[in-house]
């Protein structure tokens, strides 16, 4: 039995692989505005920090933990993160170009409407760290000793974490 891909040239077949793609499916972003919890220290410290050990301070790396990220909190907000690449790696399928996705067309308006679900879930986890926002940076005082420093964290954490996509128009790769 002849199949479309027997009567087909290769060129035209590439061509229909390529437009049936175009057809079917749409590219996908997704971006992350996201509160880092880690920090340099400053170079006064690193040479510090090198003298204690008797070692030379270039072949010396160090950083400091903002947070405890152990903090329930701060767990919560992550789980949600997780939760939305989950569901952005679960919708879609790989592109060449990093970052980005393919997604079902007809599958565009659920997966729209459950990024929004999670945007909501995200907004309220980070409503809960702002609550103990306090209470981490007290702590981090007290864990980080001198390497402590008022000028690493924001004033609040609201607006630290959100989510972003969008449909980027991307045309497949010649192959």
């Amino acid at each position: 039995m002849a199949t479309l891909l027997d009567t087909l040239a290769p060129e035209q077949t590439q061509q229909s692989f390529g437009e049936e793609l175009r057809a079917s499916m749409t590219a996908v972003r997704l971006t992350f505005r996201w509160f880092g919890t880690r920090r340099s220290v400053t170079t006064s410290q690193k040479h510090q920090a090198a003298e204690t050990f008797d070692a030379e301070s270039k072949f010396v790396s160090m950083g400091k933990k903002l947070f405890d990220t152990r903090h329930p909190a701060w767990k919560s907000l992550s789980a949600v993160r997780s939760k939305i690449q989950t569901e952005w790696r679960n919708s879609t399928l790989p592109y060449p170009e990093p970052g980005i996705r393919l997604l079902r067309r007809h599958n565009t308006e659920t997966f729209t409407d459950s990024l929004a679900d999670l945007r909501s879930e995200l907004r309220d986890a980070e409503q809960e760290l702002a609550r103990c926002y306090d209470e981490l940076r007290v702590a981090a005082r007290k864990r980080l000793g001198s390497l402590y420093d008022p000028g690493d964290y924001p004033t609040s954490m609201h607006d630290q974490f959100d989510i972003e996509w969008d449909f980027p128009n991307v045309e497949p790769p010649e192959y």
